[in-house]
């Protein structure tokens, strides 16, 4: 299939979508799995992790887990 993208673009895609699926999994399991969060801000950051699937990961990450 072309894409009409050079060889080493296509692979950084890739690449780059690999690590946002990852991220977007391993946030999805740490929400569910604090303790510390409540009902109600867990689904907040569940949704915010499935409306902006690379954002939304990365911002709990770095600033959801430590929070509290």
């Amino acid at each position: 299939m072309d894409h009409g993208l050079p060889p080493c673009l296509v692979v950084l895609w890739q690449v780059l979508a690999g690590i946002s699926l990852v991220l977007f999994i391993v946030s999805f399991v740490f929400i569910l799995l604090d303790k510390k969060l409540r009902d109600q801000e867990k689904m907040l950051w569940l949704l915010g992790t499935v409306l902006l699937p690379v954002f939304g990961p990365l911002l709990y990450l770095t600033l959801g887990r430590y929070g509290k």
